[in-house]
């Protein structure tokens, strides 16, 4: 294999990028993606990023790169930015760009996903999305001189911007759909306690309730009307109403997909030389699953995992060890770290909560029919930790041990 090109610079895609060079592929490697600036990282641009100085581009945010540019210049790696890969001839084994083609002997897509607009608001001045470094450096160059903003969608994305609006001094809503916050993604408890967070610290939530109509004075967002009739205003709208997986390409060439692009558990599509990672693979045989449906994971923790397995089969090393799928978030002064997926509710669900050591902080441990599922920590790392051994090993310590303050997990995991 001489050559190998990947589409998309996000994490999975320069992910993969140096796992390639590290299991020692020496070939030609190019790496394509559409944005004009350094691959940055994303999970800050709701958080640090946009309380950072506004008039800071990404090229110069140096302390957000994915890598510096000395990197892939180190590594051999054709990084070629502000190019939008057209199409995909899988039989003739290359890319078509706008001025050229280019000659693969193996592809990885890593698209990734794009972030979900509601049609009303589509077009209006003043509405914003919060998905590449584009969206958060102009919502961080608007946010001076907005008093007030309204955020749609009560999920990761949407309350982590939240709390970086009020900590900037905004009037903040959140208006959330279901009747709880973080209710696709977290246990009740976890949900409850950014609850009372958001709402100590000053955010106006709005759960149970639907938006009714988006308000708008010459094609300038104004406010929104709620199902219940009630109305508000705000300087600027945040749509986070979730991601769908960019799978354009990928279709076009006929390959195989479904909730995201198909593929095994060495990450080839229904292709040979064509792999998927990252938001927009979904690996059915080894994903976890919902209701025995395959998921995909959206977080930097599988954009690295399914970047190494595919790096693996393509230099044809060993690939990771299977890890419990994880993911963290920061809103306030408040992080939360979880492990596993958190099964909807159902008669043999069961949450059960343990105190941590440090004042306020704990962990809710999640069961469906007595198989440990989750384990989400808020202000515990030790408790993460413990629960994330025990899913990775394929233990379920009882419910009742769990919640006994005086249970000593370490001993537990020990003698297993």
């Amino acid at each position: 294999m001489d050559s190998v090109i990947v589409i998309g610079a996000s994490h999975a895609g320069v992910a993969c990028a140096d796992a390639l060079r590290r299991n020692g592929f020496a070939g030609r490697l190019s790496v394509i993606d559409c944005g004009t600036d350094l691959p940055m990282e994303r999970p800050p641009l709701s958080k640090a990023f946009l309380l950072a100085d506004p008039e800071v581009g990404s090229a110069d945010e140096g302390g957000f790169l994915l890598r510096r540019a000395s990197w892939y210049q180190d590594n051999d790696i054709d990084l070629r930015l502000g190019v939008t890969v057209t199409a995909i001839d899988a039989a003739a084994r290359h890319v078509v760009l706008p001025d050229e083609t280019l000659p693969y002997d193996a592809l990885v897509l890593a698209t990734g996903a794009t972030a979900r607009q509601l049609p009303a608001a589509a077009g209006l001045d003043g509405v914003h999305l919060l998905r590449t470094p584009d969206d958060a450096i102009h919502l961080r160059r608007v946010m001076g001189t907005a008093a007030s903003a309204i955020i749609i969608g009560g999920g990761y994305i949407g309350l982590e911007a939240a709390a970086s609006l009020c900590k900037a001094g905004k009037n903040v809503h959140v208006i959330e759909a279901a009747d709880r916050l973080l209710a696709r993604v977290a246990s009740p408890q976890i949900s409850a306690f950014f609850d009372a967070l958001h709402r100590d610290h000053g955010v106006q939530l709005h759960t149970g309730t639907t938006l009714a109509a988006i308000d708008s004075v010459d094609d300038a967002f104004t406010g929104v009307r709620l199902a219940d009739g009630s109305t508000l205003t705000a300087d600027l709208l945040l749509v986070g109403i979730g991601v769908q997986p960019d799978m354009r390409l990928a279709e076009a060439a006929g390959l195989a997909c479904g909730n995201g692009i198909l593929v095994g558990a060495d990450m080839q599509t229904s292709h040979p030389g064509i792999y998927a990672i990252g938001d927009v693979a979904l690996a059915g045989e080894t994903a976890p699953q919902i209701h025995a449906t395959p998921i995909r994971v959206e977080s930097v923790h599988n954009a690295q995992d399914s970047a190494a397995r595919a790096a693996a089969a393509l230099t044809d090393t060993a690939p990771p060890a299977r890890q419990a799928p994880w993911f963290w978030s920061e809103q306030f002064d408040a992080r939360l770290q979880s492990a596993g997926i958190v099964p909807p509710a159902g008669d043999d669900v069961q949450q059960v909560t343990r105190p941590g050591k440090r004042d306020g902080g704990h962990s809710v441990w999640s069961y469906d029919a007595g198989r440990l599922c989750a384990v989400e920590a808020v202000r515990d790392t030790a408790g993460y930790m413990m629960g994330k051994r025990c899913l990775e090993a394929g233990l379920s310590p009882h419910p009742a041990d769990v919640a006994n303050p005086d249970f000593d997990l370490k001993s537990y995991l020990a003698r297993q």
